[in-house]
C-alpha cells in the first residue's frame, strides 16, 4: 500500500571542523557540497542534491547527517530501497536521529514492509513525541498487520496532534468503520435473527432512504422486543421524517410508554402536534422535552413558534434566542424571530434578523455543495430540525 502524505523537505545539519588553510582543504570541499545540495533541493533538482551528498560521503565517510539527508532525498524521489540503505547506515552511526528513523519507517510503510516499520517509528515518537506523521504512518501499519486496537491508538493520538489532517481522520475514520463492521459481523454470526440485527438493518436502510425496508426491519425486530427502549423511537422516526405523522404518533406514545426518559420521543411529539396546529397538546411535550434536556435547541425552537402562534412572543423571543446561542449557525430560527418582531412591530429588529437568516442560509447552501454522506439517525440529531421548519401565519 503506498499512502501519499505531505512531506516538509528535511536537511539535518551537522557540524565539521572549519579549516583556516586553502580553500582546497576537505572541510571546505565538505561545505561547499553541503551548500550547494541545498540549492539544488529548493529548485527540486533532487538528483543534483543526491550527488552532492554522496560526494560528501566520498571525504567524509563518517557523518551520519549526510547520509541521512542522502536517505531523504532519495525518498523525495520515490527510490525508497536506497532510501532505506542510507537511513539505515546513519542509524548504525548514530540510533537516536530523529529524520533517519521516521523516513526509514516511512520507506518501509511505502514499499509495504509494515512490520518493519514498526521499531522505527515507535523510536521516532520516542524522539519526538509530537511527531504527527509518525504516529500516522505506525497507525497505517499496524491497520495492515490486523493489529487493529493498537491502530486506533496510535490514530487517535494523530488526530489530537493534527486536528485538521485529512489523512489523518481519513484513516482514523477506516479504523473505526472496520471495527464496526467486524463487531457487527461477530454479533450477526452469533445470532443472525437477533432483534439487534433487525435494528441494524433498519438503521442502514434507514440511512439509504430505503424507508420501507427500514419500516420493515425496524417492526421485526420490534416484534421480538417490544419492551426494548429506542426501538419504538427508531420506528417512528422514519415515519415522522416521512410525515407520516400519525402512525409516528403511535410510535412515540408507545416509547415513551417503555422509556419515559426519551428526551427525543417527547420533543417530537411535541412537533407533531405543533405541526397538526394542536398548540395545547404541543405544549406540555415541547416544556417537558426542555425540562429533560435544557440544551435540546429544536425543543426551544418549536416552543418559540407554538408560542408565537398563541400569541406570547416575548416569552416566544427568549426560547428563539435560546436556540440562537446553542446553534449559531442555524438559519431557520432568525427568520422565525423576525416574524415574531414584526408582529411585535420592531422593524428595525426585524429587518436586522432577516439579514441574517439570509447570510446564513448562504453559507448554509455554500457548505451543502459537497458530497454528502449518509448517517443513520443518531440519539442527539443536533443538525435535524422538523420536517416543517416553519409553520405559516395563521
Amino acid at each position: 500500500m503506498y499512502t501519499r502524505i505531505r512531506l516538509l523537505p528535511l536537511f539535518i545539519p551537522f557540524l565539521f571542523p572549519v579549516s583556516s588553510g586553502a580553500q582546497a582543504t576537505p572541510d571546505f570541499q565538505v561545505q561547499k557540497h553541503f551548500q550547494a545540495a541545498k540549492e539544488a533541493e529548493k529548485t527540486g533538482d533532487y538528483q543534483k542534491a543526491a550527488a552532492e551528498f554522496q560526494a560528501i560521503l566520498k571525504l567524509q565517510p563518517e557523518i551520519a547527517e549526510v547520509e541521512t539527508n542522502l536517505g531523504l532525498v532519495y525518498y523525495l524521489q520515490g527510490r525508497n530501497d536506497e532510501a532505506a540503505e542510507a537511513f539505515r547506515s546513519a542509524l548504525k552511526r548514530k540510533p537516536d536521529i530523529l529524520g533517519a528513523n521516521l523516513f526509514l519507517g516511512m520507506a518501509y510503510v511505502r514499499t509495504n514492509q509494515y512490520e518493519k516499520s514498526l521499531e522505527p517509528l515507535k523510536k521516532a515518537i520516542s524522539l519526538s513525541p509530537g511527531e504527527a506523521r509518525a504516529y500516522l504512518n505506525l497507525g497505517l501499519s499496524y491497520t495492515e498487520l490486523g493489529r487493529d486496537d493498537q491502530a486506533l491508538e496510535v490514530l487517535r493520538k494523530a488526530a489530537e496532534l493534527s486536528p485538521r489532517d485529512i489523512e489523518v481522520l481519513y484513516n482514523l475514520g477506516r479504523v473505526y468503520t472496520k471495527l464496526m463492521t467486524n463487531t457487527y459481523k461477530k454479533m450477526a454470526d452469533l445470532d443472525p435473527d437477533s432483534y439487534r440485527v433487525h435494528e441494524l438493518l433498519g438503521a442502514y436502510y434507514e440511512a439509504r432512504r430505503e424507508t420501507q425496508n427500514a419500516i420493515e426491519e425496524y417492526k421485526t425486530a420490534i416484534a421480538k422486543r417490544p419492551d426494548m427502549p429506542e426501538l419504538h423511537y427508531a420506528l417512528g422516526n422514519v415515519y415522522w421524517k416521512t410525515r407520516d405523522l400519525d402512525n409516528a404518533e403511535e410510535e412515540f406514545r408507545k416509547e415513551l410508554q417503555v422509556a419515559p426518559e426519551n428526551y427525543l420521543a417527547t420533543w417530537k411529539l411535541g412537533n407533531i402536534y405543533l405541526m397538526k396546529r394542536q398548540y395545547d397538546r404541543a405544549f406540555p411535550y415541547l416544556e417537558k422535552a426542555i425540562q429533560q434536556k435544557p440544551d435540546l435547541g429544536q425543543a426551544h425552537r418549536d416552543l418559540g413558534r407554538a408560542l408565537i402562534q398563541t400569541g406570547d412572543l416575548e416569552q416566544a423571543i427568549i426560547h428563539l434566542q435560546k436556540v440562537t446561542q446553542l446553534a449559531p449557525e442555524d438559519p431557520a430560527t432568525h427568520y422565525i424571530l423576525a416574524q415574531a418582531y414584526r408582529k411585535l412591530g420592531s422593524k428595525a429588529v426585524e429587518k436586522a434578523e432577516l439579514e441574517r437568516f439570509e447570510q446564513l442560509r448562504k453559507a448554509e447552501q455554500e457548505r451543502n455543495k459537497g458530497p454528502g454522506i449518509l448517517t443513520a439517525g443518531t440519539q442527539e440529531e443536533t443538525k435535524e430540525g422538523s420536517p416543517e421548519d416553519l409553520l405559516p401565519d395563521p
